[in-house]
């Protein structure tokens, strides 16, 4: 049963940490004259020597009187932080408040080079240069709108009129969506699931519901932590080759928005991809269910189906699905 709207969350804890990572020495910084306060004198700065690398950030909440067992730890996508589960752009409850008040122990988590978690120095640690996303490459990405139909002007009547006939998105609140961008490296997935692994083992036995580059990340968890993974909601995995998940039996559930096909060939492509793979699962005998929205007659939801205006009753179907598995 959940609280109402305006009911009070009675907690016994909150609690933030940091996880996973080593110890490592990374060199190669110049040594430079800085005046770290305004007015002080300069001083030399070195920053070569041993650093943390690797970490993630999690807070759990947890429930004074729970009504199950395992938490549900919630992965956000690429180029964005735990932020994403808080509160919706147009300042709607998120998912995290969603599984809080159905009396869940929840843990959201900044995910390695993200948010809290900090990241390491580049290109001392990671060699490349980060991405940088706009609120025009979002726009067809995340599937708001057509691909170059950004609007160049910020009313809500151009973004309503640019954004995808139907869409459940608040694009008018698209400034506020972008206000949670993060810059993100390609190429850093182990060190991420090293992260994740350092987590789990932290949190133990749990759920994991995952959107997008967090939701390729819980698949992969799930293969290789059997005993910590009881359950996986993936929310539009991105995934582009087949991962045979040999041996792999916890219940699985894989949820999709609209404007996919014959929209997105990106989507499209990811969409085929993640059915080969639940199918493959639902052939080595484990559960492996779809909530295809669209074909339920629930239309107009986009990627960020978590911030959608029915993002709570897609919430709630995936926890009754939850609440129907073994776990």
């Amino acid at each position: 049963m959940h609280d109402t709207p305006d009911s009070p969350i009675t907690l016994r804890r909150i609690r933030g940490f940091h996880v996973g990572g080593t110890r490592r020495r990374v060199d190669g910084f110049p040594v430079e004259t800085r005046a770290r306060v305004p007015g002080d004198a300069p001083v030399a700065v070195d920053m070569n020597g041993e650093h943390m690398v690797g970490q993630l950030y999690a807070t759990h909440y947890q429930q004074a009187r729970r009504a199950y067992a395992l938490p549900v730890l919630l992965w956000h996508g690429g180029g964005l932080t735990g932020a994403c589960w808080d509160e919706t752009p147009d300042g709607r409850p998120g998912w995290l408040e969603y599984f809080l008040r159905a009396g869940c122990d929840v843990v959201v988590s900044d995910a390695f080079e993200r948010g809290r978690a900090s990241f390491p120095a580049w290109p001392q640690v990671l060699p490349d240069p980060p991405e940088h996303r706009s609120l025009d490459a979002v726009w067809h990405h995340f599937r708001f709108g057509a691909d170059g139909a950004f609007p160049s002007g910020a009313s809500a009547r151009d973004l309503r009129n640019a954004a995808y006939p139907g869409s459940e998105f608040p694009v008018e609140a698209i400034e506020q969506f972008g206000r949670q961008f993060v810059a993100r490296w390609a190429g850093t997935e182990e060190y991420a699931l090293d992260a994740y692994a350092a987590l789990l083992r932290e949190v133990g036995p749990c759920v994991v519901i995952g959107h997008s580059q967090g939701a390729a990340y819980a698949l992969q968890c799930a293969r290789r932590h059997p005993d910590l993974v009881r359950a996986v909601v993936a929310i539009e995995p991105p995934l582009t080759r087949d991962q045979p998940p040999a041996g792999v039996q916890v219940p699985h559930l894989f949820v999709w928005g609209d404007f996919i096909e014959g929209a997105s060939r990106t989507w499209t492509g990811y969409r085929a991809a993640a059915e080969r793979y639940r199918l493959a699962l639902g052939a080595g005998g484990c559960v492996a269910d779809v909530l295809d929205l669209p074909a339920q007659g629930i239309k107009g939801n986009s990627h960020m189906l978590i911030m959608d205006r029915n993002s709570l009753s897609i919430a709630q179907r995936v926890h009754a699905w939850l609440a129907r598995m073994p776990r």
